[in-house]
This record gives structure tokens, C-alpha cells and sequence, in this order.
């Protein structure tokens, strides 16, 4: 995969190869533009490579149907956007809301007790942009509306930045429960806690590969896996 991002004239992403197995949790990792966010855009779909391929279940992402592909794929961003709109609007990404996925989806990102704590539920307003709820409070909403509609690819930009301990612990749970029911999840992250629930690791260095593989083995590789918190 090679991917030259819009505007740009040199590539970001230069030439890297992997695969990931239904059901592996994959922590993508690495120094800042190292090309994190150019690869997660190009596995969604949302750049297209300059050479080489992305492919979901074998077959290229641009030749999916965008609707389904959409329904199948849960992308929680680094920076969450919330919608002017109620949070049950929020989580549906503003589809025909179904009560019970939206239930569902909140349930398992370990919001829906907060959700019922605000004025009016589900049905609560959520005005210029969400800011009335807390940083964290934004990417837990963020997180369920990922998971709606139980998709089967879900990547995570950095879930846990804006994060407490107990949000933490909620996302933990979250991942643990993801990876009993077979999803494959993609994590962005600087922080090592989170790597103890993995199956794979990927460092990217300057747009490359410089290790990939089983988490153990990976992180037994890097001389200092303390720089992985330094991003």
C-alpha cells in the first residue's frame, strides 16, 4: 500500500503489507506522523492508495457499497464531532434510529447508565456540538455510536485520551467483550495499558513498517518499549 494524501505530493503511507484475521484485536502504534491517520483513512475507505490495495474480505473497499460498508465499519475518531441532534440521533449516525441497537450499542460501550443520568435519556438535546457533556463523556457517545448496528471491523483513533479510570475501565470491558464476539478491532494508541488486550501489534516509522506481529513477540523486539507512550 502506498497512499499519497489529498494535497500532498510525496507519499505518507510508503509501501507496507499486512494482513489482519477476523476476530485479532490490532494495536497500531508508533511515533506522531509517523502516518497513523493517513493509514486509518485509507483503511476506511476515506483516501484512495496511489498503488497497491485495501481489501475487506477480499475484495477492494473502493468496490464495496458504500451503505453496507458503512453498516459494517465502526470508526471512533481521535477528535469525536457530536451532531446537533438527541444522543439516540448521535449513536444511529443519524440513520432511522432503532431504539434497541441504540440501547445495544451504548450497553456495550459502557454508557448507558450515564445516557439515563441525563435530563431527558435518550432523548436528551445535545447542542452545539455536545459540548455540555464532558470530554469523556463525547467519546463514550462516540465509542457506542462506533459500535451501532453491530459492525464487524471497528477502528479506534486513540479511545481512551480524554478518558477517567472509570471510563478506562469501561472501554476495557468494552474490548474485552468485542473480542469474545469476534470483531476485528483496530486501536490507535501511545498507551501501553491498553497493548495487554491485543492479539497484534504495528509500528509504523516514517510512513513504513518496522514491526508487525503477535504483541508479545513485537513488543519483546523494541529495545525501548517505553518510547511507545512518547508518540
Amino acid at each position: 500500500l502506498l497512499v499519497v494524501p489529498p494535497g500532498s505530493a510525496n507519499p505518507v503511507i510508503k509501501g507496507i503489507s499486512f494482513n489482519l484475521n477476523p476476530g485479532e484485536v490490532m494495536a497500531l502504534i508508533g511515533p506522531s506522523a509517523a502516518g497513523k491517520s493517513t493509514l486509518v483513512r485509507a483503511l476506511l475507505g476515506i483516501y484512495r492508495p496511489t498503488k497497491g490495495a485495501v481489501r475487506v474480505d477480499n475484495c477492494e473497499i473502493q468496490n464495496w457499497n458504500r451503505q453496507q460498508l458503512g453498516n459494517d465499519i465502526g470508526y471512533l475518531p481521535q477528535d469525536v464531532e457530536l451532531l446537533d441532534g438527541s444522543v439516540n440521533e448521535n449513536i444511529a449516525r443519524f440513520n432511522e434510529v432503532d431504539p434497541e441497537k441504540v440501547v445495544a450499542a451504548a450497553q456495550l460501550a459502557g454508557v448507558h447508565e450515564i445516557i439515563l443520568r441525563l435530563p431527558q435519556g435518550y432523548d436528551t438535546p445535545l447542542v452545539g456540538h455536545g459540548h455540555s457533556l464532558s470530554a469523556g463523556q463525547q467519546q463514550r457517545l462516540g465509542l457506542a455510536r462506533a459500535l451501532y448496528g453491530n459492525p464487524q471491523l471497528i477502528v479506534l483513533d486513540e479511545p481512551n485520551s480524554n478518558l477517567d479510570q472509570a471510563g478506562d475501565q469501561a472501554l476495557f470491558q468494552t474490548l474485552g467483550l468485542l473480542k469474545q464476539m469476534g470483531k476485528t478491532v483496530i486501536i490507535v494508541t501511545h498507551r501501553n495499558n491498553i497493548l495487554s488486550l491485543v492479539d497484534k501489534v504495528l509500528l509504523l516509522v516514517d510512513g513504513q513498517i518496522s514491526a508487525f506481529g503477535p504483541r508479545d513477540e513485537v513488543l519483546a523486539g523494541l529495545a525501548k518499549p517505553q518510547q511507545i507512550q512518547k508518540g
